[in-house]
């Protein structure tokens, strides 16, 4: 018989009911009666604990918190065959700590660099949270904490991805069920043999005690299954051969048609106007080129040249050590001011420059990097053909070693031509050069003949006119041609170089 509980104290009229269905059994002398309790609603039911046969049963106490528990069945019956309902509580509600977690454990995190206050707080917060991820996310870890010694920033990272830094899945896998717990006790190495079958599928025990006490009962036990409306005959008749196998008595429910149409028309795509075909697209091939990274050593004996100016007023030589093949390998700078800080300053500064450059820097980096620097001393550049001024030493420096060595002479920024206010002119041609005044016989040792010269850079002499012919000569008496001069006292022919007498 089935008694539909009511409203007020639950356990009242629960424990009411079930008097009175045993004092009416008892009365009528009925045996084998299953006497059952259907709660009204799923808060009555909890507060009854009438939930599935599970190894762990939630309930709500009395003061209405809810709790998980072993179930007192399967506690009773672990404890009456031998087994540690204590140990089974443990693997189905949990320890609620890390000590002694699989792969989780205090040490681990140590290692990871938590100390004891971290530890502390994460044991704390294990008692009151559902899930791993809330025990290590902020507030309960501090995100000072979380960014210095994790390396993780705390308002980006996610608690799972804090966690996945932590350890890898299966260690957490594994630590979350000793920490919070499982769903059964299938895995239970204590379970009792003789109850290996209830703890490994307690579902299947319990529908197969349905079955057994069905015979016995005045309501059968009957399985409900839910059909859908498009179930066909072979379908529903599937069902009965699996009842009637399983001895199990079933009802069928189907379920109504939707109420929208079954069939659904697509609507046909638009159709597409052709694609334009696309533009090609410029592939850039780039020629990779490796070089030697080590440093390039230069000759003992180097050539170079020293560049006297003043920028600003202030003297600067410029001193540069080439290679065999010419490349720039090295430069010293000197300032005027001995001792001066600025003086030092650049001296090393120029030392940076040259192992940059016997390292492979290209020069072109260091022109592009140190032109139209501003510093003082500044200003109008005096000694140097090239540079007419400069806003710092450093841009007067490179401009100098870009139009010598690179060949950029948009850099040179030295009139072309010279003002001539006076109008006398440049005075007298330039004059052929020894080569001894741009070869250095020291570094060639005195092997530079003498008779080397090296030409001026002039313009090339315009070819003179041929001489034009004066037409106010007489006519020779002899030949009738106009060539007949005046040569002293006598008058001679050109032409055919008779001189006859003439009267002037």
């Amino acid at each position: 018989r089935r008694d539909r509980l009511g409203e007020g104290s639950v356990s009242d009229r629960a424990r009411a009911a079930l008097d009175a269905a045993v004092s009416a059994l008892r009365s009528s002398g009925r045996r084998n009666t299953l006497i059952a309790l259907a709660p009204p609603d799923a808060e009555t039911s909890l507060r009854l604990g009438l939930g599935a046969l599970t190894p762990a049963q939630t309930v709500q106490t009395d003061w209405g918190e809810t709790v998980r528990r072993l179930h007192p069945a399967f506690h009773a019956a672990i404890a009456a065959s031998g087994g540690d309902p204590e140990e089974a509580e443990r693997w189905v509600l949990g320890r609620r700590t890390l000590i002694g977690a699989p792969g989780l454990d205090h040490d681990h995190l140590r290692g990871l660099g938590f100390t004891d206050a971290e530890l502390e707080a994460v044991e704390r917060a294990l008692a009151s949270v559902e899930t791993l991820e809330d025990a290590f996310a902020p507030p309960v870890l501090d995100a000072g904490f979380i960014r210095d010694v994790l390396g993780l920033d705390p308002e980006a990272t996610p608690p799972n991805a804090l966690l996945a830094a932590l350890a890898p899945a299966e260690a957490l896998e594994a630590a979350r069920a000793y920490v919070f717990g499982r769903d059964d006790l299938s895995g239970w190495t204590g379970t009792p043999d003789e109850l290996t079958a209830l703890c490994g599928d307690p579902a299947a025990v319990g529908a197969a005690l349905d079955r057994s006490l069905a015979t016995f009962g005045d309501i059968p036990v009957v399985a409900g299954h839910v059909l859908p409306w498009t179930a066909t005959l072979s379908a529903v008749e599937a069902v009965i051969r699996e009842a009637v196998v399983a001895a199990q008595p079933v009802r069928l429910i189907p379920t109504s048609a939707p109420a929208e149409p079954s069939l659904v028309l697509h609507e046909p795509e638009a159709r597409r106007a052709p694609e334009s075909a696309a533009p090609p697209i410029e592939t850039i091939v780039e020629r990779v080129v490796e070089r030697d990274r080590t440093r390039r050593k230069l000759p003992d004996r180097r050539k170079g040249y020293i560049q006297k100016a003043a920028v600003g007023g202030h003297k600067v030589y410029i001193h540069t050590g080439e290679y065999d093949d010419g490349e720039l390998g090295e430069i010293f700078i000197d300032m005027h001011k001995e001792g001066a800080a600025f003086r030092s300053l650049m001296n090393n500064f120029a030392i940076a420059i040259s192992i940059g450059l016997q390292y492979g820097v290209p020069l072109d980096e260091f022109v592009d990097a140190f032109v139209f620097t501003r510093f003082e001393p500044a200003g109008r550049v005096t000694g140097n053909d090239s540079i007419g001024s400069a806003t710092s030493i450093l841009d007067y420096i490179f401009r100098e070693l870009g139009v010598s060595y690179l060949g950029r002479h948009e850099l040179a920024n030295a009139d072309a031509e010279p003002l001539d206010a006076d109008g006398l002119g440049g005075g007298k041609a330039d004059e052929l050069v020894p080569a001894s005044h741009f070869i250095s016989r020291g570094f060639a040792r005195g092997a530079a003949p003498d008779n080397l010269v090296v030409l001026p850079f002039a313009r090339r002499a315009e070819p003179e006119p041929p001489p034009v012919l004066t037409h106010d000569a007489d006519a020779c008496p002899a030949c009738g041609d106009f060539t007949l001069q005046r040569r002293g006292g006598a008058f001679v022919c050109d032409a055919c170089g008779i001189a006859p007498s003439m009267q002037g």
